[in-house]
């Protein structure tokens, strides 16, 4: 990689303050403690478009606002006395942010890969580190990109969008001499944990435990039974593939608008149909990532609120209109209890497996990730011919996906006109061809559905074909 000249950038922010951890700040707090010492393993890696005309003080500048702005980005974190995790908002200080250049646009492209696979495997230590790392990616002696790297401790996807629009718009005012917008009202952490023990927030929190009761009631113990119980220190390695498909793309609008349902509920009933096929089972256990953003002051929160949450697909239905009407209902109602404390979800899902004897496997995990989930108004609805041609263009690669679960799917939308779901498994319930088959089966699945509404029991043909016919595509130019 290019040479990195490193600068130190000051902050300060509007107070300092400490308080108790978040629900979903001691969610990814325990997560990162079962991979200690591999803690780098919840770095994520984001960058952020700059508008042309800016300097590199300009830019600077920017990120000290928003360090001082957004009091996440200045946390850091210990256990107290009490065992409880606390966080603690640092006021003022200083951080160093690199400058790298780049000599073309493809080269700018290839620093920030680099710098982001160097940058995310060195851990932070969350008692003293500031969570996050930048450099800035200059070409021509301008600065075109802000590469971030950020602990999921401090921001979540959704958080990570926030600090990307938020960068290019301070940059933009200082490159054109005038002050910044003010930024919407939003909530910071700390507000976040007062309002979970706030009288409202703790009926929340009640209320979803219930929830995880009800779930864990009526869940599979696993969505792989038979697969065999290998010690994860002789298991192969986790195996990931990405199809990216612009007939999904044409297809789940047409199918949502049939449904009545959001093209994500349509695709968690696709997934729950394949996977309750695989295992035989009559209902599909996965836990979905909520965003926990419904709130409008949470919606330009910079922080991690997302917690994963468990859902129950129904699949005893004849058709697949069945599942998707079961999988609507069941998201909404996952969704709604996305906030719960992860103490007392561990103390039912203890509570259950100690009643039913058994180990109730909840590694089978759901992200529809996309930031725009549903069709644009005024767009025209592909017909079942054109869906069916899209195909011809899909692609299917390997990846490098790598997630501490069974079977993880993920939706994108970051590729124009296209859908891209990236699918990893453990080797003992997936094999590398069966993740492939799995997303074309995906695929074909609801490119079928679009011409005409299906049985349950036509589903398995219709998946064992994406199988047996050209399938195992590799990259091609699209049109």
């Amino acid at each position: 990689m290019a040479e990195t000249i490193q600068c130190e950038v000051a902050f300060t922010g509007g107070r300092f303050a400490a308080g108790p951890a978040t629900c979903a700040q001691r969610h990814m707090w325990n997560l990162i403690q079962q991979r200690m010492p591999d803690s780098a393993f919840y770095n994520q890696i984001h960058w952020a478009a700059l508008p042309p005309g800016g300097t590199l003080s300009d830019v600077r500048e920017a990120l000290g606002e928003l360090v001082g702005r957004h009091e996440s980005l200045r946390t850091v974190y210990q256990v107290g006395g009490d065992g409880g995790l606390r966080q603690r908002v640092i006021r003022s200080g200083s951080f160093t942010v690199g400058t790298v250049k780049a000599a073309d646009e493809a080269d700018v492209w290839r620093v920030i890969d680099a710098w982001g696979e160097d940058t995310r495997r060195v851990a932070f230590d969350h008692a003293v580190d500031l969570p996050f790392r930048a450099a800035i990616v200059c070409r021509d002696g301008e600065p075109v990109q802000v590469a971030l790297c950020v602990s999921h401790m401090a921001a979540d996807l959704m958080g990570l969008r926030v600090l990307e629009a938020e960068i290019a718009r301070l940059s933009a005012a200082r490159a054109e001499g005038r002050a910044a917008d003010p930024p919407p009202e939003f909530r910071q952490p700390l507000e976040q944990a007062a309002f979970e023990g706030s009288e409202r927030g703790l009926r929340l929190l009640a209320r979803a435990g219930r929830y995880w009761d009800e779930q864990l009631a009526g869940m599979p113990a696993t969505m792989f039974p038979g697969a065999a119980a290998v010690p994860e220190s002789a298991l192969p390695p986790f195996h990931s593939a990405v199809l990216e498909s612009r007939a999904v793309a044409l297809a789940l609008p047409v199918l949502a608008e049939r449904y009545r349902a959001g093209s994500s509920a349509v695709l968690l009933a696709v997934v729950s149909v394949l996977l309750g096929r695989r295992g035989g089972l009559r209902r599909c256990g996965l836990r979905l990532l909520a965003a926990n953003r419904t709130e409008g002051v949470l919606r330009g929160t910079v922080a991690n609120l997302h917690q994963e949450v468990p859902v129950t697909v129904d699949l005893s239905g004849e058709t697949v209109a069945d599942v998707v009407r079961s999988a609507r209902v069941a998201a909404m109602r996952a969704y709604a209890n996305g906030l719960y404390d992860p103490d007392q979800a561990e103390r039912v899902v203890q509570g259950h497996e100690r009643a039913r004897g058994e180990h109730i496997d909840l590694s089978c995990c759901f992200n529809d990730a996309r930031a725009v989930r549903e069709d644009r108004p005024g767009a025209s609805p592909a017909t079942p011919a054109e869906i069916r041609a899209a195909m011809a263009w899909s692609t299917i690669e390997d990846d490098d996906l790598h997630e501490a679960e069974r079977f993880f799917l993920v939706v994108h939308d970051d590729v124009p006109d296209r859908v891209r779901l990236v699918l990893g498994a453990q080797p003992q319930v997936l094999s590398p061809d069966d993740v492939r088959a799995f997303l074309l089966a995906v695929e074909r699945l609801l490119v079928s559905l679009v011409a005409d509404e299906m049985s349950l029991a036509d589903c398995a043909a219709v998946a064992g074909a994406a199988v047996a016919d050209d399938t195992w595509r590799s990259p091609r130019l699209h049109a």
